[in-house]
C-alpha cells in the first residue's frame, strides 16, 4: 500500500473512522466477517472462539449480483451489546444490525437461542432477578411512528427437579445465574 495515495489514506481512515467499508454495486469489498464476536481465554491469552455478529444483512443475501450463491453468516457491520453470565454470551446485533436478539453458549459460541425484538438494539443490555426468575433488558429503536422501547425479556425457569440444564426449546437460554 502507498500511504501517499490519497485514495488508499481515504479508504483506511474512512473505514477506520466508521466511514463505511468501501463498496461497488452496494456490496462491500472486504471480505466477512463484516462485524465479529470474539471471545478471549484470559487464562492462556488465546482467542477462544470467533463468530460473526449474527446474519447476513438482507441487503446483501438478497442482492441481484449474489442470487443463486449460498452466503454463509457474513454479521452486521455493528458493535454488539453484549452481556455475559456464568454459561451464556447475551448479543443484540447493535444500531446497525437487525433486530435480533442471540444466545450464545459463552465456551464454544454455538447460538443456543435467538428472538426477534421490535428494533435494533441500541444500549447495553442488562439483568435482574424478580421473584427467583432472571430477566434481561435492554433499549431499542423505535420506527418513525413509535419512539424507543425498554424490552424485558424473561429467561426459562430452571427445573425444580435440581437437574439444571438449559432446557427450553432448541436449548434455550439457561434460568437464572
Amino acid at each position: 500500500m502507498n500511504k501517499n495515495d490519497p485514495a488508499q489514506t481515504k479508504l483506511d481512515s474512512d473505514y477506520t473512522m466508521s466511514g463505511g467499508a468501501p463498496q461497488l454495486g452496494g456490496l462491500r469489498l472486504l471480505k466477512p466477517p463484516y462485524g465479529r464476536i470474539t471471545a478471549y481465554n484470559m487464562n492462556k491469552g488465546e482467542i477462544a472462539w470467533m463468530i460473526p455478529n449474527g446474519d447476513t444483512p438482507p441487503e446483501i443475501k438478497n442482492h441481484p449480483r449474489l442470487k443463486g450463491l449460498n452466503i454463509p453468516k457474513t454479521g452486521s457491520p455493528s458493535q454488539a451489546g453484549l452481556l455475559v453470565t456464568k454459561t451464556l454470551l447475551l448479543a443484540g446485533e447493535g444500531p446497525a444490525g437487525q433486530a435480533v436478539f442471540h444466545a450464545y453458549d459463552k465456551a464454544t459460541g454455538a447460538e443456543i437461542w435467538q428472538t426477534t425484538l421490535p428494533g435494533p438494539q441500541v444500549s447495553l443490555p442488562m439483568t435482574y432477578a424478580h421473584n427467583g426468575r432472571q430477566f434481561v433488558v435492554m433499549g431499542v429503536r423505535g420506527t418513525a411512528t413509535s419512539g424507543a422501547q425498554l424490552i424485558a425479556l424473561a429467561l426459562p425457569q430452571q427445573p425444580t427437579d435440581g437437574r439444571g440444564g438449559r432446557g427450553g426449546q432448541r436449548g434455550a437460554a439457561a434460568g437464572p445465574e
